[in-house]
């Protein structure tokens, strides 16, 4: 979300141009959240004097109560996690630099050693020499949104996991049936007929089940038919790209 320009403006401007970068960067906060609204903290820091403001939101994400604390740039930097430090210290530097607007989504650990999942949104104001003299932005608390991201992710993976491993068994069940061999000489086959066809172990198992009751197949011997279907895999892979590892 690294867009626009900076904002320049005389001193008189200054409060005029922040409200305009609130109103921008709000109305992104609920699109990066996937439409909820998770917390926001406000912060100032003029350059001058190297001092910081912070809403009581931003305390909070920190750990703090409300004014536990006198925010410092040590302090700030203190609490990102050391795998992000660098970046949002790097990104921080550089809107110091050119004001322009940045967005740095990092993780911070908080007074209570809580990891959050941190979006920072921010710009530098300009006085009218075109100096840097302050950072105006938000903190984004997404932690629950990561959190939401992951679990689903989890869930989806395990439910195609189940379901592949079901058409895998059934696929196993019929060979052992037919074939009248152990299971494991079954997987052997189904692991066999998916290297040779270049194609995934459960994609030839459903072509495997799928295929039993093709009426086309119907006056086959049951062996024939796994052989005719096995055959008609490795057929279509002849036709197929090879698959990406």
């Amino acid at each position: 979300m690294t867009t626009g320009s900076g904002i320049s403006c005389d001193i008189g401007n200054l409060k005029e141009s922040a409200a305009q970068l609130d109103e921008q960067a709000l109305a992104a906060v609920g699109a990066m959240a996937g439409g909820t609204t998770p917390p926001v903290g406000r912060f100032r820091y003029v350059a001058a004097r190297d001092r910081w403001w912070w809403s009581d939101e931003l305390f909070e994400m920190h750990g703090f109560a409300p004014g536990d604390v006198v925010p410092t740039t040590e302090l700030l930097n203190s609490h990102k996690h050391p795998e992000d430090r660098a970046f949002a210290i790097d990104t921080l530097a550089d809107a110091l630099a050119n004001g322009q607007p940045f967005c740095c989504r990092h993780r911070i650990i908080d007074n209570r050693q809580k990891v959050r999942t941190i979006v920072s949104i921010g710009q530098g104001l300009r006085d009218g020499s075109g100096q840097i003299v302050e950072l105006r932005g938000f903190f984004i608390d997404v932690t629950r949104s990561v959190q939401r991201d992951i679990s689903t992710q989890t869930r989806e993976a395990v439910q195609r996991s189940a379901e592949s491993r079901a058409a895998i068994e059934q696929a196993k069940g019929a060979l052992m049936a037919i074939y009248s061999i152990d299971e494991d000489e079954a997987f052997a086959v189904l692991t066999w007929h998916s290297q040779h066809a270049n194609a995934k172990l459960r994609d030839v198992a459903d072509t495997l089940t799928s295929s039993l009751d093709d009426p086309d197949l119907a006056e086959l011997h049951p062996e024939e038919k796994i052989g005719v279907i096995l055959a008609g895999v490795a057929q279509d892979s002849d036709h197929q790209p090879a698959m990406e590892a």
